[in-house]
């Protein structure tokens, strides 16, 4: 009998809680839980590299895209030879 009373009141508190407007404000329809992640995807998705809040201003005309091209080092992001081949 004990236990029926423990489940009704563990399921009274979790229907309370997922009822509540703050848990439908972080995890419920356009959370901002789900809406964050969703941009964060989006985001690593598009330019291989965090968000952290920043927006960038790549137009898309050049070949200056932030997963290809290193601004701080002045070069590409992939491996290359330090010299050219020799002929």
């Amino acid at each position: 009998m004990e236990y029926i009373l423990l489940l009704s009141v563990v399921v009274s508190l979790i229907y309370v809680v997922i009822n509540s407007a703050r848990f439908k404000e972080i995890m419920g329809e356009g959370g901002t839980l789900g809406t964050n992640m969703r941009l964060e995807s989006e985001w690593h998705y598009r330019f291989a590299k965090p968000r952290n809040g920043l927006t960038t201003t790549w137009s898309g005309a050049s070949a200056d895209h932030p997963s290809y091209w290193n601004s701080a080092r002045g070069a590409t992001h992939f491996i290359g030879p330090k010299e050219p081949y020799p002929q």
